[in-house]
């Protein structure tokens, strides 16, 4: 069975939450400002955005045991808890950067 991390964000594998630590202070001046709203640095807020997308499809592909019996929807919220100044600008890059169907008109 995995290690499990209880935080203020919630449960998550400890691995998981390492890595996204690390990703939170490599980031943190991008964040700082997408917390007040400056959301110019947008090739870098993509980029994290996209990680964190990757991250968590690695997670959902181990098996749950892995995880600490977590489910991944426990996880994704714990996820999205901890990096709170990223949920504005996914909700405006949700138009500028739809998903590939989406843009191949299907």
């Amino acid at each position: 069975m995995g290690v499990v991390v209880q935080s203020f964000d919630g449960r998550m594998p400890g691995d998981l939450y390492e890595r996204l630590v690390r990703l939170r202070r490599r980031h943190r001046t991008v964040l700082q400002a997408a917390a007040a709203g400056d959301f110019s640095n947008e090739a870098e807020l993509h980029a994290l955005s996209r990680r964190l997308g990757r991250m968590l499809a690695e997670t959902a592909r181990l098996p749950v045991e892995q995880r600490g019996g977590l489910r991944m929807l426990e996880i994704s919220l714990a996820v999205d808890r901890m990096f709170p100044e990223l949920r504005a600008w996914n909700q405006q890059a949700a138009f500028r950067y739809p998903p590939a169907g989406r843009a191949a008109g299907r």
